[in-house]
């Protein structure tokens, strides 16, 4: 089985999306200043492709011809509905935020222990996307469909 180029680069992308949510915390946080041109292109990104590549790979799941493992199964799941909420989460919290920056109050610092959870909430929601897409395309069962034809 092929690997869909569009999930790589969903992969790639998002790696670049948490860079963008990271730095909205670290600039806000840090230097006292919400960068709105970064919020809206990373929660418009996330809009556009993530959440309907998501969405589109439900609908669009192909059977191999053999069943999906449980870990593939639950790692899919988790993964999905996580990073949904993950998603409604930010939405929420940046929302928040920039009301807050508007009001010369800095709402990261204010909130500080509920940053740092988000971060960490966050980053396992990332981090399941990469082990998603490692167990889909790279799990033992799937090097054997890549090995086994060059073994004829």
């Amino acid at each position: 089985m092929a690997i869909p180029w569009f999930s790589t680069f969903t992969l790639i992308t998002e790696t670049l999306v948490t860079a963008g949510v990271l730095y909205t915390f670290y600039s806000g946080y840090k230097r006292g200043r919400f960068p709105r041109a970064v919020v809206a292109v990373t929660l418009g990104y996330e809009i556009l492709f993530n959440i309907s590549y998501m969405a589109y790979r439900t609908t669009t799941h192909q059977e191999t011809g053999r069943p999906d493992s449980a870990l593939h199964v639950a790692v899919a799941a988790f993964h999905g509905i996580f990073s949904l909420l993950m998603f409604l989460a930010l939405l929420i919290f940046f929302t928040l935020a920039w009301k807050n920056y508007k009001r010369g109050a800095n709402y990261f610092a204010i909130h500080k222990m509920l940053m740092k959870v988000f971060i960490v909430c966050w980053l396992l929601a990332i981090l399941s996307g990469f082990l998603f897409y490692y167990e889909a395309y790279f799990s033992p069962e799937e090097r054997a469909v890549y090995v086994a034809p060059t073994l004829k």
